[in-house]
């Protein structure tokens, strides 16, 4: 199970779902935290360069 600040990758993978990030952005998000990043952070990096934001989103932290 790979860990980060915000917790197991699972569950941050589920929250995200939860909140209408599609797969491809949920797998972009994933490499942003592998290299460091924090998920909020990767969150706000992922909606620019992808120029989407779920409905449903809400700050992450």
């Amino acid at each position: 199970m790979e860990m980060f600040a915000e917790g197991g990758w699972s569950a941050i993978r589920i929250r995200l779902e939860a909140r209408g990030w599609s797969p491809t952005q949920i797998e972009l998000i994933h490499d942003q935290l592998r290299q460091g990043w924090p998920l909020t952070m990767a969150a706000r990096q992922v909606s620019l360069s992808t120029g989407l934001c779920p409905l449903r989103s809400r700050p992450l932290g």
